[in-house]
């Protein structure tokens, strides 16, 4: 089957953009104002700082459940979103990353689409998170300075899509950053400090993960790695980065299910602010998830130039052709 024109892209993009951003506005629409998203202490740390204010000094714990976590580069991403109201706002950039996230996937043809209905992305909605934007910008040279903007997620795919443009453009971004704002690297650790985030090889079984690196050529297994090695959660949301492992329709069908099915054994195990229930959650995450992508990732050659391969010129640094190991 052809791989599907630019305009299908568009449309497709326009469509699943438009879909995420209703949803988000609907789901918050009819929430409590005691509920909020991951993404709203950075829309209100960045109102903060453009009135000359620590970003971070503004989320205190308590009032809000969860610190500001995310680097000044991230802030400065979403200081554009601060014009419009937090409802519209929320929407939007979920609405924006979706877009750009599809429009990029389907370049791989049509299946792609079933990364929309997977339990990673509803995730990724519910909770408002960079990742759509973030594997778009992985994907995209000219763009991939956005990684940046989260250093956990940013790194584990610009190893797996790794790229020159993404270095210098995200070292001028970080430079701009200490610009505006000269201390704020020890602010956001501070942050950062007061989370339990945890890498999942310091989880049970989570070791196992690093068994990726015997394909180490291929992106999706640099990937693996490097995600099980950052500090995270065990939202669904963080598994989203793992649909690039898909190269097949029916693997693409298969991690939609899989997701699904973990989100659904979520909403059957312990409830309440993370990390109530983390570890029956990690369990599900690596039984339905992590174990089947690891599976996927080993029953290939240990060959470059597998998931996302981009065409000469883009900027991307590939490593050298092999043979299986």
């Amino acid at each position: 089957m052809a791989e599907p024109d630019v305009r299908w892209r568009a449309r497709a993009a326009a469509l699943a953009g438009v879909v995420a951003a209703l949803f988000v506005y609907v789901l918050y629409a009819r929430q409590t104002r005691s509920v909020i998203s991951d993404w709203d202490p950075g829309w209100v740390g960045t109102q903060a700082l453009l009135h000359g204010r620590s970003p971070y000094a503004a989320i205190q714990v308590p009032p809000w459940p969860n610190y500001l976590l995310y680097p000044l580069p991230a802030l400065l991403l979403t200081a554009p979103f601060t014009l419009i109201p937090l409802a519209v706002a929320r929407a939007l950039f979920a609405g924006i990353g979706t877009a750009a996230f599809t429009y990029v996937i389907t370049a791989r043809g049509r299946w792609t689409l079933y990364f929309l209905i997977s339990g990673a992305m509803l995730w990724a909605w519910i909770d408002v998170q960079w990742a759509p934007l973030l594997i778009a910008a992985a994907l995209t040279p000219n763009f991939s300075w956005m990684l940046a903007a989260k250093p956990t997620l940013g790194l584990a795919l610009w190893s797996a899509y790794p790229n020159r443009k993404a270095l210098i453009g995200g070292l001028v971004f970080v430079g701009l950053c200490f610009l505006i704002r000269p201390g704020w690297v020890p602010e956001w650790l501070a942050s950062v400090a007061q989370t339990p985030h945890k890498a999942h090889v310091l989880r049970p079984g989570g070791i196992m993960l690093l068994l990726s690196l015997l394909r180490w050529r291929r992106p999706e297994a640099r990937l693996l790695a490097v995600l099980a090695l950052m500090p995270q959660t065990t939202a669904l949301y963080e598994a989203l980065p793992l649909a690039l492992a898909a190269e097949r329709k029916v693997e693409a069908a298969a991690f939609a299910v899989l997701t699904m099915a973990a989100h659904l054994l979520y909403l059957l195990g312990p409830q309440g602010p993370w990390p109530v229930g983390a570890e029956y959650q990690w369990w599900v995450m690596l039984l339905l998830i992590y174990l089947p992508v690891l599976m996927l990732i080993l029953s290939r050659p240990n060959e470059a130039g597998g998931s996302g391969a981009e065409s000469p010129g883009t900027g991307r640094m590939e490593a050298p052709s092999a043979t299986a190991a």
